[in-house]
């Protein structure tokens, strides 16, 4: 859809926009569209015995933008604070048992630690009905519930590629440049915004 979109670009420019600006705002606009969840996905992650800390992350990938839920077993993980931890349980760090929560250690590497440390290694069975949810899911795994930029050269989905490219077409006309033109910039990020809410199906009925 990539290549999809910024040949969009050029003809709704007419081949005034610049190849290489319009390419990283194409990466922006999928990171903006995954912080307001429009891609999301749900992954494993195996634990092994006693492991306190998970980098998300590094475990989901680097596209990763919100964590929306997280799930031990059968059972969601509620976030603590740190403070909060400490408060409940200084020793929290040396616990084990069936995890319950989590607090969130590193914002910028998205790690987290689970409460208590898991008493057993996850089961590694594979599943087979269903990605990740089958029949046969696996026990002591933690589940995640993600949203993330779709960077793939196949992703997103193709009617999404107005969207992207008028969200790319707003900021191309914004920044200073020979083609600076604010109002074609405002109506194109308009017209984004009624992509949305049409996608979303929240457009204002009248009669």
């Amino acid at each position: 859809m990539k290549t999809d979109t910024l040949a969009l670009v050029q003809l709704l420019s007419n081949n005034m926009a610049d190849p290489v600006t319009i390419d990283g705002y194409y990466n922006d606009v999928m990171y903006e569209l995954g912080a307001e969840n429009w891609f999301c996905d749900a992954n494993i992650i195996p634990l092994t015995k006693g492991q306190l800390e998970v980098n998300l992350r590094a475990a989901l990938g680097p596209s990763l933008v919100n964590r929306l839920g997280l799930i031990y077993d059968d059972n969601q993980l509620e976030e603590v604070t740190l403070l909060q931890m400490r408060a409940l349980d200084n020793q929290w760090r040396d616990r084990t048992g069936y995890p319950r929560s989590y607090v969130r250690e590193d914002e910028a590497a998205d790690t987290i630690a689970l409460h208590p440390a898991p008493f057993v290694a996850s089961n590694s069975s594979l599943y087979l009905y269903g990605e990740p949810l089958g029949l046969d899911y696996p026990t002591y795994n933690l589940l995640v519930f993600y949203s993330y930029a779709a960077l793939e050269p196949q992703e997103p989905w193709g009617y999404l590629e107005l969207a992207v490219a008028l969200r790319i077409l707003a900021r191309e006309f914004m920044r200073e440049s020979d083609h600076t033109d604010q109002e074609f910039a405002k109506a194109a990020q308009t017209l984004a915004t009624l992509c949305k809410e049409a996608l979303n199906g929240s457009g204002t009925q009248t009669g």
